[in-house]
């Protein structure tokens, strides 16, 4: 029992203090955001017993079925469905939005059982990174520091609580997976590895972007166990990562193949979100300087000051801003694209070939700015950490710490992955609060261990 008793009191400090801050988190209404999507989804597959591309991308009738679709993939969708057939009052404003066509003519905004879900899902990221920042790090303070630093974003992850939207689930599997991997390294690899894969795996069937992630992770596995003496040995470690995966992405891609004929994880949305990103690609160069000021924390403000109120518009995701980049690739050059394309079936090797590879230049230096946007997570903090997390990755590199790079190194990619294929923002880069906090509290050791040292020495002289 005194052996849990520090992981009782971390968890008993997570939900004191993310308790107090949401019960003063506002209620936003389920037609705002990426919402409908989901809402739409769940409401298909409770009335028609089928998973669809949603009423936004198959038609508006709420009483019409909608055929099969993959445009989303499909676990958040589920569990949202789960929750409203044990939520009448969720299933009623999903049926509102659905009937409304993504509005909101007064619709409820309950959703009381996935919120609670949602919250507790936060409450285990914040056990998970107070357990992964003492084991990396080695001592137990480090995993309250680390808790400490994290703790100061809850405000800001608190808005995804209150969201129908994948970001707390997918945080919460990602960091599963990274926390298996940091397990595998003190005792039984087999296992944690094949529970690391099925997590990640999970992830994906939440996000289809983490699919890259886990394909990068095998790649770099595959390098370590053959370039390891030791390689028969690595390699059934390699095996239960990939089965891992496998075990819960193969089944969701065989149902698209047997049903929709394509063996692919999601159709469509992937080429919709890159037509939004190239779209930046055509900035001028003033406004490529401008758009490293505008992604600022507080960029926005600084930039009208310095260059005019309209300074930021082109880069802005208003819908009022008709001339931004993200609405014209979301309308005249998404459909200019499909067109030319000769429909959405060749609308993404059309785009990777006659835009992307076609200027990559052009293309990667767009990609530095939108990074950089992604990675200042909630502001200030995500600055100052990320400064620090870059510092600490590149002295873990050089030190061969594996357990700090699987805690680095796939924030990292994926804040590079979706700088480069959509329009990156901080809500796609949550996973990077771990290793800040653990930065964070990395710094802060090595402080106290300095001055303890310090103080020993006097002492002892």
């Amino acid at each position: 029992m005194r052996a849990r008793l520090p992981l009782v009191l971390a968890i008993s400090l997570i939900l004191f203090v993310c308790g107090f801050l949401w019960s003063r988190a506002p209620l936003r209404s389920l037609a705002e955001y990426d919402q409908p999507f989901y809402v739409g989804i769940a409401y298909d597959l409770r009335n028609w017993g089928r998973f669809t591309d949603g009423f936004l991308f198959a038609g508006t009738d709420a009483e019409k079925p909608r055929p099969p679709g993959m445009r989303f993939a499909p676990l958040y969708p589920a569990l949202v469905a789960v929750t409203a057939a044990r939520d009448g009052s969720f299933a009623d404003a999903i049926e509102c939005v659905v009937g409304s066509s993504g509005r909101d003519p007064g619709c409820a905004r309950m959703a009381s059982l996935i919120r609670w879900l949602q919250f507790m899902m936060l409450v285990a990221f914040y056990a998970l990174v107070w357990w992964i920042a003492g084991a990396v790090l080695g001592t137990p303070r480090a995993g309250w520091v680390a808790l400490a630093f994290a703790l100061m974003t809850a405000p800001f992850l608190l808005r995804f609580v209150n969201l129908v939207m994948t970001e707390m689930t997918a945080l919460l599997l990602l960091t599963s997976a990274i926390g298996a991997g940091v397990a595998a390294r003190r005792g039984a690899p087999l296992p944690w590895l094949l529970v690391a894969g099925v997590c990640l795996g999970l992830t994906a069937l939440t996000r289809p972007a983490f699919l890259y992630l886990a394909l990068a992770a095998a790649l770099v596995g595959l390098a370590v166990a053959l370039w390891d003496e030791r390689r028969w040995q690595k390699l059934p470690l390699l095996l239960a990562f990939l089965a891992g995966i496998a075990a819960v992405v193969v089944p969701w891609i065989t149902r698209n193949a047997v049903v929709l004929g394509r063996p692919a994880l999601t159709y469509g949305y992937d080429s919709h979100t890159l037509a939004q990103r190239v779209a930046y690609d055509r900035m001028s160069w003033r406004e490529y300087g401008l758009f490293y000021v505008c992604g600022l924390p507080d960029g926005v403000g600084l930039a009208q000051r310095l260059f005019g109120r309209d300074a930021c518009s082109p880069f802005s995701w208003d819908p009022k801003e008709k001339g931004s980049y993200y609405n014209v690739g979301n309308g005249a050059f998404m459909d200019e694209t499909v067109a030319a394309a000769g429909g959405w079936q060749h609308h993404l090797s059309y785009l990777v070939r006659n835009y992307v590879l076609a200027s990559p230049l052009t293309h990667l230096l767009v990609t530095v700015p939108f990074a950089l946007a992604g990675a200042w997570v909630n502001n200030y903090w995500g600055l100052i950490l990320g400064i620090l997390c870059a510092v600490l990755t590149i002295r873990a590199v050089r030190r061969n710490d594996l357990g700090l790079l699987i805690v680095t190194l796939p924030g990292w990619f994926m804040l590079l992955f979706h700088a480069g294929v959509a329009i990156n923002q901080d809500r796609y880069n949550l996973i990077l609060i771990l290793p800040y906090a653990i930065s964070g509290a990395w710094l802060v050791e090595r402080v106290l261990g300095r001055s303890s040292g310090a103080l020993g020495r006097r002492l002892a002289g």
